[in-house]
């Protein structure tokens, strides 16, 4: 096993980094992607004799191409890995429907029985009993609905 030769060595701590990177670390931090590429580029440039099987060229070039892939794959990564916020998805509560027992108004809460838990239901507008409503946000313990002919 100790006689492999230093691009077999770069091509397994490479594949190791990338290993580590992407299902341990989650793809969290992307340096140790950077390096494992490079030290997977540096063992296909040694094995083709491109690059001397030396130490400091092995050092040498990792460096560098760690460098150039940061450069270069940084920004896209980086866009992957930050959350689109294009299309609000609707969960929980936001769209459910039901008709109000009470009056609400800006500064007069009802409450709606759902599911066992009783919801204080609040509105920027008042809104007459017995009106059809829609949730359009739900926080803790609180609905805020409009009437339900309203987008």
């Amino acid at each position: 096993m100790f006689d492999m030769s230093l691009s077999q060595w770069l091509f397994m701590l490479g594949i190791g980094l990338l290993v580590i990177e992407i299902a341990f670390l989650g793809f969290a931090t992307f340096v140790l992607f950077f390096v494992g590429l490079a030290m997977l580029a540096t063992g296909g440039l040694m094995a083709m004799e491109i690059v001397p099987q030396t130490i400091n060229s092995a050092v040498i070039t990792v460096s560098l191409l760690s460098i150039a892939a940061a450069f270069i794959l940084w920004k896209p990564l980086k866009k992957i890995q930050t959350p689109s916020e294009e299309g609000k998805i609707e969960v929980g509560f936001v769209g459910h429907r039901f008709q109000l027992a009470t009056d609400i108004a800006p500064d007069q809460p009802g409450e709606h029985v759902y599911s066992g838990i009783t919801w204080k239901v609040v509105s920027d507008r008042a809104i007459a009993k017995a009106a059809h409503v829609k949730v359009v946000q739900a926080d803790v313990g609180q609905l805020t609905v409009v009437p339900e002919n309203e987008p």
